[in-house]
């Protein structure tokens, strides 16, 4: 079996949409159709327009770093802080590796 692309998953499941508004008929396999396919994927960070205060602090998830923590964009980039790292160790990653995981987190003071 083959190791669809991300993208082929996507045009897959739109295609199976456009078939079953075209053909009524084709309605009745569309679950199995569905159950046969892999899941439609979340969006990335391409796909979502940056907003502060949605996403600074914001999980997402890195194919190569796994959980990390979103900090600021800029152009087609995001500084990410990987969670599983030591502190300090900022990173750049490409706005498509980042898949939202809808967790965030936030500042807090520590009491000495």
């Amino acid at each position: 079996m083959t190791n669809p692309t991300r993208q082929e998953i996507i045009n897959a499941h739109e295609e199976l949409e456009k078939l079953c508004q075209r053909l009524p008929a084709t309605r009745a396999a569309k679950e199995t159709i569905l159950r046969a396919l892999p899941p439609f994927p979340r969006p990335t960070m391409n796909e979502i327009e940056w907003d502060d205060d949605e996403h600074f602090l914001a999980e997402a998830e890195h194919p190569d770093w796994g959980k990390v923590v979103m900090l600021r964009e800029s152009a087609l980039i995001i500084f990410v802080q990987p969670i599983e790292k030591r502190m300090g160790d900022i990173h750049v990653a490409r706005v498509e590796e980042l898949t939202p995981t809808g967790r965030r987190y936030t500042l807090t003071e520590e009491q000495e």
